[in-house]
């Protein structure tokens, strides 16, 4: 997904006050080595069904146009929306769209019992760039990113793990970079400590 018009959602960025920070200790020659953009999504939805269920899965593909994922650690998506996997019945779609004409169309589309609830005003989603990724990634988990770049099969992967102290649903995309999905009330603390730790190698939040 691409980045979104901050107008698409009515609450207010967790990160607007860090925006365009750069470390006070960067030297002024330096390079950025990381980029750290803030992501506007419209919505996040919390979806529960059975995975068993081919109309439950038909009724998620008429929608949003991708397959659920079925398999531990992954996730699919398309220009406009994504669904990463959490359990066997469990996954957060994240969506451009507002989340009560998603909620509504996914109920319209799936019978049978199904839980949507919708968790945007607790969720936000950040994009990691640039050569010092990997090392930044090091320093702030324990989890072996590594392994996925290793593994041809390894795309489109996420986990959820523990990120400088807090939590983070981690995912890789394509193009070498990783995306964050943070609480908000993380998200401060976060954007913080990816300053901090980007300094030695040139960092900007944007």
């Amino acid at each position: 997904m691409s980045d979104s018009d901050p107008s698409k959602s009515n609450l207010e960025s967790p990160l607007h006050y860090l925006k365009g920070r750069q470390p006070s200790c960067l030297v002024t020659d330096s390079k950025t080595q990381l980029t750290v953009t803030e992501i506007n999504h419209g919505c996040y939805l919390n979806l529960r069904g059975n995975s068993n269920d081919e109309e439950f899965l038909l009724g998620v593909r008429k929608v949003l146009n991708i397959t659920l994922p079925t398999m531990s650690g992954a996730y699919v998506g398309n220009t406009s929306s994504m669904a990463f996997w959490l359990s066997p019945d469990e996954w957060i779609l994240v969506s451009d769209r507002s989340a009560e004409i998603l909620e509504e169309s996914l109920r319209n589309a799936i019978e049978g019992h199904i839980s949507i609830v919708d968790i945007s005003g607790g969720l936000t989603q950040i994009k990691l760039e640039g050569p010092s990724v990997d090392l930044v990634l090091k320093k702030a988990s324990g989890y072996d990113f590594e392994s996925w770049s290793a593994n041809i099969e390894s795309s489109n992967r996420c986990v959820q793990t523990n990120f400088a102290k807090a939590t983070a649903l981690v995912s890789n995309n394509p193009d070498g970079s990783f995306n964050l999905t943070i609480r908000r009330s993380f998200a401060d603390y976060i954007g913080e400590w990816l300053l901090h730790v980007g300094s030695e190698n040139g960092c900007i939040l944007q």
